[in-house]
């Protein structure tokens, strides 16, 4: 039976000061009409029941997570609320064990809850694949063929194609870092690179295996959980890390697919332009904006007016407590503003 965990605890700090820590990115609809977990929720509904949906967030999440989806869509949903963050790998590795014990050919597939997909159907043809390829035994990550030097996103570099596999399923080599712009250019002339879209499918068995072939210490903690007392006692010991670092970066049973359906992890405010309208000269308008001569500007307004003249390539979020201001080509370092804030102590703002 096919099983899905969507992961729903990030902070999505890049997106400030728009998206704050009692209400990340997963919870906010920019201009799609629905939250982006709602969008999420909706997508994969139609690979596995909902009894068999469970959405990973922050126990601080719980109320704003509920006040996003609409009841009926999460009726029969699971929630598993981490006692604390401590990244993707315990989340995914204690609920996988929970999978397992109740269903040994347990299939599951791993996505993020912040991401924008597009043409849903080609996602779920590429899902289907993957969970075609995991029943033999790999675990399947489906990798976005690049648009260009992005230096967002990590990378995942693709080995020789696999001999005998019923779907275009390449061995991973190695899995990247967000590079330099440099290094991006030359994956992308290359080729044989991919953006690394956070998604996994696996047997629940064979991600076990792996956990306990690269981390005796880790598996032997999950063994341990019987019910919420050893749960919590085990939450602090096991590795506080990446699902990527932990297993993926480290298994020989790891092949990748290539995705056909256009991708973003949304992962600051300029990677929102691909999804948003934009007027004749470039610039992304929303709700009290009003400009006059500018050029590929993003103007996010709040309740009040927000007027621009003559600007380029920038960045204009205004929100009730705080507004941003930014060149498009620093876009990535809003998240080091909100640890500027944090050292400032500027907490109401955060």
């Amino acid at each position: 039976m096919t099983y899905c965990i969507i992961l729903a605890g990030g902070v999505g700090s890049r997106f400030w000061p728009l998206s704050r820590y009692n209400k990340p990115k997963q919870f906010l609809k920019f201009s799609f009409g629905k939250s982006l977990i709602a969008q999420t929720l909706a997508r994969v509904a139609p690979l596995a029941k909902k009894e068999n949906i469970y959405i990973a967030t922050n126990k601080d999440y719980a109320r704003e997570l509920k006040s996003c989806l609409k009841a009926k869509d999460i009726s029969g949903v699971k929630f598993f609320y981490e006692a604390q963050g401590r990244n993707t790998f315990p989340s995914i590795a204690v609920l996988t064990k929970r999978i397992y014990d109740s269903d040994k050919d347990a299939l599951i597939l791993v996505c993020p809850s912040d991401h924008c997909i597009e043409q849903e159907n080609k996602f779920l043809k590429g899902i289907r694949r993957g969970l075609r390829a995991a029943e033999s035994g790999w675990i399947v990550t489906l990798g976005v063929v690049p648009l260009g030097a992005e230096t967002g996103y990590g990378y995942i570099q693709t080995g020789v194609r696999l001999k005998g596999a019923q779907e275009e399923l390449f061995k991973v080599r190695k899995f990247i870092e967000k590079p330099s712009l440099e290094k991006a250019r030359k994956f992308i002339k290359h080729g044989g690179y991919y953006w690394n879209a956070g998604i996994f499918i696996f047997r629940a068995r064979v991600l076990l295996e792996e956990i306990r072939k690269v981390s005796l210490p880790d598996y032997r903690l999950l063994e341990g959980i019987t019910g919420e007392p050893s749960l919590k006692r085990a939450w602090t010991r096991l590795s506080a890390t990446s699902i990527d670092y932990a297993v993926m970066e480290k298994t020989d049973k790891i092949a990748l697919i290539p995705a056909e359906f256009p991708w973003s992890d949304l992962g600051s405010w300029k990677s929102l332009e691909p999804f948003m309208k934009k007027d004749i000269k470039g610039n992304i308008m929303r709700k009290n904006s009003l400009d006059l001569d500018s050029r590929n500007i993003v103007s996010w307004s709040g309740k009040r007016l927000l007027v621009t003249l003559g600007l380029n390539d920038l960045i204009i979020v205004d929100t009730d407590d705080a507004l941003l201001v930014c060149s498009k080509d620093r876009a990535q370092d809003v998240k080091k503003i909100v640890e500027l804030l944090k050292q400032q102590k500027f907490h109401a703002q955060i």
